[in-house]
């Protein structure tokens, strides 16, 4: 996974209230890049470079997961208010390969369903198997049961087919199961 590539995502900086430069990726995080950096820095040379090894981990994250990389889509000028600057970063797996690797290792997914009539959130947890694809697991903690039941309940390859999967399980077999 790990290679020498150069990467490069549009991006845009811009001056904090309390002084912080933060630097977004909102084409790159289309839910939440506009309203949170990825990045920061004391100065604005120290924020990019900020940006450049957490991108790195970032797109490192993405690969693992089984995802392919995003391609870079540009910010529209129109979308730019006054303060704001925009910026392309360039990164590269190489220089951050052995943090990356060790990071990569505690890396696991959390599923989550909402009950809303109860106000509860029943959550899967997964970790990446030999295969390199992603076993699902879950522990009902329950108070019907006097011990907890930790078990696999499926194998997937991408995100999105655990948390489809899941909200099917927590449909047909908990939610039924309860009388819900």
């Amino acid at each position: 996974m790990i290679n020498s590539e150069k990467l490069v995502y549009p991006a845009f900086i811009k001056q904090e209230y309390e002084g912080m430069f933060c630097v977004y990726f909102p084409t790159l995080f289309p839910k939440s890049g506009w309203d949170y950096p990825l990045s920061r820095g004391k100065i604005k040379s120290i924020a990019i470079k900020n940006a450049e090894r957490d991108l790195a981990f970032c797109l490192a994250g993405i690969l693992y997961d089984n995802e392919n990389l995003p391609v870079p889509i540009s910010i529209e000028n129109n979308c730019i208010c006054e303060g704001v600057e925009l910026i392309e970063v360039e990164t590269s797996f190489e220089p951050y390969a052995e943090e990356i690797q060790e990071h990569l290792k505690g890396r696991h997914w959390h599923i989550g369903y909402y009950v809303e009539e109860n106000d509860e959130y029943i959550e899967a947890i997964g970790f990446k198997n030999d295969k390199g694809t992603w076993d699902i697991f879950y522990e009902d903690n329950s108070d019907e049961k006097e011990t907890p039941d930790d078990n696999i309940l499926f194998t997937v390859k991408l995100h999105f087919e655990a948390e489809e999967k899941f909200k099917q399980f927590v449909q047909d077999v908990i939610l039924k199961r309860r009388g819900n």
